[in-house]
């Protein structure tokens, strides 16, 4: 297999591998679980779950959205998982029909959980009462304006819920925020064998990921002009062998700058900038108006 850097961009977040391309065979099918999950490849899968949240979580959310943790309060308490993902459902059905008589856009990722007691995290504020062992949901949502919190407060409140936190994304975290999202997975595993723990919108915005061929094993990883929290990796897999090299991090976008001539001045800024009807230097109107042939300002 040819040896390659895999590089995936989503929204700021750029990750780069070196490693091999993978083949696929046409017509191959998986194979049926037919033997319990090793240990090892039960921490792969894990690792590959909190990883694939970080992707999507970059690529749809940024510094203006917003991770909510929706609570219940005793009288309102669902007995499982099943009966507060009805619950979640409820209220994303309410919350998509107010947006889309708005003709806002609704984009969410989220978790059930209820196992875990009260915790700290130092990235995120500590659980609450209503989050010690009880079940709870913690969503990230887009946010539309000043007014989404008092607008999904009341839309949880008025299916049953209890308290709302709410906490701003923060770019720099992503990978901590999908690990935390993920943790009950890994702390108390899963309810049912191979099952996903988080569940997304389906109108998400996929992440980018392409293959560079490299020509040799020499070849190093370096930060591009402008990467943020650069941060390379070398990790083993759960099996013991092979070893992954690779690098992490953000690229911002550039702000435009200006654009200046000899004809427009820099104290006045570029043409787009000026007052309509601004009179130049020869009396014409540059907006609207032409010198006459022949005439020079």
């Amino acid at each position: 297999m040819a040896r390659a850097i895999k590089h995936i961009k989503a929204g700021l977040l750029n990750i780069e591998v070196i490693g091999t391309i993978p083949e696929h065979e046409p017509g191959r099918r998986r194979g049926g679980r037919c033997r319990p999950t090793c240990p090892a490849m039960q921490f792969y899968n894990d690792k590959r779950s909190w990883r694939e949240v970080e992707l999507w979580l970059a690529a749809n959310f940024g510094r203006h959205d917003f991770v909510y943790t929706l609570t219940y309060d005793d009288a309102h308490l669902p007995p499982d998982k099943k009966a507060a993902g009805k619950c979640y459902q409820k209220f994303i059905a309410k919350l998509r029909a107010v947006r889309k008589r708005r003709k806002e856009v609704l984009l969410y990722l989220y978790v059930t959980e209820g196992w875990h007691g009260s915790s700290a995290n130092r990235h995120f504020a500590g659980d609450g009462l209503l989050e010690n062992r009880r079940l709870h949901h913690h969503v990230v949502l887009n946010s539309i304006g000043p007014g989404d919190f008092e607008e999904i407060r009341s839309l949880w409140e008025s299916v049953g819920g209890g308290y709302i936190r709410a906490e701003p994304v923060d770019v720099h975290y992503y990978r901590e925020l999908a690990k935390y999202l993920t943790k009950e997975a890994r702390e108390f595993g899963r309810a049912k064998p191979g099952e996903r723990t988080w569940n997304k919108s389906r109108n998400l915005k996929e992440y980018d990921v392409e293959y560079i061929e490299i020509p040799s094993d020499s070849v190093t990883l370096s930060p591009p002009p402008g990467a943020v929290d650069y941060v390379q990796f070398s990790e083993k897999n759960p099996f013991g062998f092979a070893d992954c090299i690779g690098a992490r991090y953000l690229l911002f976008e550039e702000a435009s700058v200006p654009q200046y001539s000899y004809t427009t001045g820099r104290k006045m800024g570029p043409p787009q900038n000026r007052p309509s009807g601004f009179v130049g230097k020869g009396g014409a109107r540059e907006r609207n108006e032409e010198c006459p042939k022949g005439v020079s300002n």
